[in-house]
């Protein structure tokens, strides 16, 4: 459990690398291309991983429920329609006085079902708030996800997805003392997820973006599309540009 929760710190960290490149370069007449290409991948990736450690993470913990899965100490025998089904957790890993990390949160699954009353997929609904400290950073971040999760393969080896995401991040580096708050929100539309394959595979869909705050006392504002491609590939968009994303 200490490993899964050592990973989601690790991707809320990569979070606040998110759409803040602009503030890193103290030389404002630099080219954008460069930067421009590194941020679009790293907003697509951003919202992958957040993927990883919920609706298609494996854990017991975050995972989506399926028949036999254990949630609460409780095991899924059965779904209903209109079963409602909560996981909370609470987790602090410290190593030493470097190092600490706190995450609480809630996932709250609600099942739907399609025709003759069969279970067909979930409302979902989580959040969390992740703080701490390591050498390099301190940290704050909140996140809230609401989706609407329908299966299109047994117990969701491929799905569809939509819905909204948004966090907000704050940051201070000790090494330069800059901050940053930074204030993201995705929209999704028609996802296709295949969690079949590992690493898994977002093959289809739309997500929109728009991100603002400030870096290093330098305001940034951006917002755009990102379409996936499959075959970890997506198209991303903004500021009339468009760049080819390897996911991975």
């Amino acid at each position: 459990m200490i490993t899964k929760f050592r990973s989601i710190a690790v991707i809320a960290l990569l979070a606040t690398a998110v759409l803040s490149y602009s503030s890193c370069k103290k030389d404002t007449t630099s080219t954008a291309k460069n930067d421009s290409a590194d941020i679009a991948t790293k907003i697509a990736v951003n919202l992958y991983k957040s993927f990883a450690n919920t609706i298609t993470s494996q854990s017991s913990l975050t995972g989506l429920p399926v028949i036999n899965s254990v949630r609460n100490g409780k095991k899924v025998n059965d779904l209903t329609c209109g079963q409602y089904i909560e996981q909370p957790y609470n987790n602090i890993y410290t190593k030493g006085d470097s190092i600490k990390d706190v995450m609480t949160g809630s996932n709250k699954f609600v099942i739907s079902c399609g025709a003759n009353n069969q279970p067909n997929g979930y409302t979902y609904t989580g959040s969390y708030v992740n703080t701490g400290f390591n050498p390099f950073n301190t940290y704050d971040l909140t996140v809230k996800e609401n989706y609407t999760l329908k299966a299109l393969a047994p117990e969701f080896a491929k799905m569809q997805v939509d819905g909204n995401q948004t966090s907000i991040v704050k940051t201070f580096t000790k090494k330069d003392g800059e901050s940053m708050v930074q204030n993201n929100a995705y929209v999704l539309t028609g996802l296709i997820v295949d969690s079949s394959s590992r690493p898994f595979d977002i093959t289809a869909g739309k997500a929109t973006f728009v991100s603002h705050g400030t870096n290093a006392g330098r305001d940034f504002n951006y917002a755009g599309a990102i379409e996936f491609l499959g075959n970890h590939k997506a198209k991303v968009s903004f500021d009339g540009k468009v760049f080819n994303v390897e996911i991975l």
